[in-house]
């Protein structure tokens, strides 16, 4: 892969515009970082739901019933960082298929896996973010961010990387563009990170690297499950509302993926 004739420029203003966005968000404190998230839960379940369409033209999932549980989810734990506050946001999914009983639809299997989908696939992973920075009682923006800039860096890296010496494809059927190369060198360098970040954290650097490393391999799966739900759809990017990026999904496509598994290893290990 080349840099050449890729626009760079776009890409990186407003890839860096949308960190910052972000970043102070969760900065600012939990509340801004619920509403961001609650946005970007808006996004990618819109997006999600338009690429069901295409391979499902008669889909008809509820939409404001899947992004009021969403905006709940997220809320919720915003309001009680606790497990059992996601536990009681589950129990309203089965609203869901209430909804479906009741109505002339005759795609019901299809209506109830997409709205599944998008509750598990964006919502989730938003809601255990929330848990991440609040489950020590008070809002704990560097444990976020440690997530989000772990990610960040294993794309970035990998992407240049790949571009630079990246050969041998990694998966060439789902994303011809991504090397082997780019996957060790980001995944190295996310490592590097988050082992940084737990010694300033004064931590297990090497707990912290296990978490670098569960952060980068799983992302790179969310990226590639996007990259293939795209190519099913037959399209190049979930969206269009971030220059250089694509949509929604396409910017926190890792994130989804990354978030859950975080979450998991940093309650076994002791980190929340």
């Amino acid at each position: 892969m080349s840099l050449k004739g890729k626009n760079l420029g776009v890409r990186t203003v407003s890839g860096a515009v949308l960190g910052l966005v972000v970043v102070g968000a969760i900065l600012w404190g939990i509340w801004p970082t619920a509403i961001l998230s609650v946005l970007v839960c808006v996004g990618a379940i819109t997006e999600l739901m338009e690429l069901a369409s295409k391979r499902l033209p008669k889909v008809g999932a509820n939409y404001l019933l899947i992004v009021a549980l969403a905006g709940g989810w997220v809320t919720g734990v915003a309001l009680n960082p606790s497990p059992l506050m996601l536990l009681v946001a589950l129990l309203f999914v089965p609203l869901i298929f209430i909804f479906e009983v009741f109505r002339k639809d005759s795609q019901t299997l299809e209506n109830v896996a997409i709205a599944s989908l998008s509750l598990l696939y964006v919502a989730l992973p938003m809601a255990l973010l929330m848990l991440i920075g609040g489950s020590g009682g008070e809002w704990e923006p560097a444990k976020v961010l440690m997530v989000i800039f772990t990610v960040w860096v294993n794309d970035i890296f990998a992407y240049l990387v790949g571009c630079s010496i990246g050969k041998h494809k990694m998966c060439p059927t789902i994303s011809p563009k991504k090397s082997w190369e780019g996957l060790v060198g980001g995944v190295l360098f996310a490592v590097g990170f988050a082992m940084a970040a737990g010694y300033m954290m004064e931590g297990n650097i090497y707990i912290w690297g296990g978490l670098g490393l569960t952060i980068a391999l799983a992302g790179v799966v969310g990226d590639l499950l996007e990259s293939k739900l795209k190519r099913e759809c037959e399209v190049k990017d979930s969206g269009n509302l971030i220059p250089g990026h694509g949509g929604v999904l396409d910017r926190f496509d890792a994130l989804l993926l990354a978030a859950p598994a975080a979450y998991l290893y940093m309650l076994l290990f002791g980190l929340l």
